[in-house]
C-alpha cells in the first residue's frame, strides 16, 4: 500500500499476521486487565486504515491539482535563472501576489493585486461577488509559465461567518482553483494556521495589521500599498506566496504532511 509520503507499506493482514501469535494466548487471569490495556495502547499508536485511506484520498485530490512545473520537467534540466510563485488570499478582500524568484541573485521581486469583484442584487441586497472573466484576464496577463506553483489559502467555514459568509467563502476558493487548475498552474491549498505559524502570525494576540508589518518589512518596496488597514489581503498573498517559496521545489516532490493530512 502506497503512503502518503510516498513510500510503500506493509498491508494490514501481514502486520495482523505478525502480532497474532502474541495475541493468541491469554496470559494468566489475574495479569489479563494489564496485558489489554498494553494490548490497547501498543495498537493505538498504529495509524488506522481510516486514518489512511483519507490521507491517501486527500494526497490523490491534491495531485489533481497539479501539474508539471518547470522544474521538474524532464525537459528542463538546468536550473532556471528563474521562477515565479503566485499567492493568492481568496476572500473578496483578498488579493493575488506575484513573486518572481532570481535564482542567480538570490532575490525575489513581488507584485500585488487586488481581487476582482462585481456588485450583485441578492434578494434585496446588494452583495459582492467575484468576477470571474477579470480574475481569469487577470492571471492570464500575468504570462508566467505552465505549471508554476500557486499557493491558496483554504477556505475553512467559522460559526460566525453566517450561511452568507459559507457561501462567499466557498464559492470564491473553488472559482480561484478551478480558474488556477484550467489556466495550467499548480495548485497547493495552505491552511491559514500553517502559513501563519510559520511568520509567527498564528494565535489570538496576532491582527490583520500584523500580517501587512512583517509583508511591509519582507517586501519594502511594496510597503506603499500596504498602509491601509483594509490592504490586509494584498500583505497575506504575499506571505502565502513567501510561505510557497520556502516549500519550492525539492521538498514539493514529497508534500508535506501538514499540507495532506489537513482540513478542508
Amino acid at each position: 500500500m502506497a503512503t502518503a509520503y510516498g513510500q510503500s507499506s506493509l498491508p494490514m493482514y501481514s502486520l495482523f499476521s505478525k502480532l497474532r501469535p502474541f495475541l493468541s494466548h491469554s496470559p494468566p487471569s489475574v495479569t489479563a486487565p494489564f496485558f489489554r490495556r498494553r494490548q490497547s495502547l501498543a495498537f493505538s499508536a498504529l495509524p488506522s486504515t481510516k486514518a489512511i485511506d483519507a490521507a491517501l484520498m486527500k494526497e490523490k485530490w491534491l495531485d489533481s491539482l497539479s501539474l508539471p512545473s518547470p522544474e521538474e520537467d524532464e525537459a528542463t534540466r538546468e536550473t532556471p535563472e528563474s521562477s515565479f510563485i503566485i499567492g493568492i488570499d481568496p476572500d473578496l478582500s483578498g488579493a493575488l501576489a506575484l513573486l518572481k524568484i532570481d535564482h542567480t541573485l538570490g532575490s525575489s521581486e513581488a507584485q500585488v493585486f487586488d481581487t476582482p469583484y462585481l456588485p450583485v442584487l441578492v434578494g434585496k441586497r446588494v452583495r459582492k461577488r467575484l468576477d470571474a472573466k477579470s480574475i481569469l484576464q487577470l492571471i492570464r496577463s500575468l504570462d508566467i509559465p505552465s505549471g508554476s506553483r500557486a499557493y491558496i489559502e483554504q477556505s475553512i467555514p467559522f460559526p460566525k461567518d453566517g450561511k452568507q459568509g459559507w457561501y462567499s467563502g466557498g464559492f470564491g476558493y473553488g472559482l480561484w482553483i478551478g480558474t488556477l487548475v484550467a489556466s495550467g498552474f499548480s495548485v497547493v491549498p495552505v491552511p491559514s494556521s500553517v502559513w501563519k505559524r510559520h511568520f509567527q502570525l498564528a494565535g489570538g494576540n496576532s491582527t490583520k495589521d500584523d500580517s501587512r508589518r512583517v509583508a511591509s518589512e519582507l517586501f519594502p518596496s511594496v510597503s506603499s500599498q500596504l498602509k491601509r488597514k483594509k490592504d490586509h489581503g494584498r500583505a497575506e498573498a504575499l506571505l502565502i506566496a513567501t510561505y510557497g517559496e520556502t516549500l519550492q521545489p525539492v521538498k514539493l516532490l514529497n508534500m508535506p504532511l501538514e499540507l495532506v493530512s489537513s482540513e478542508v
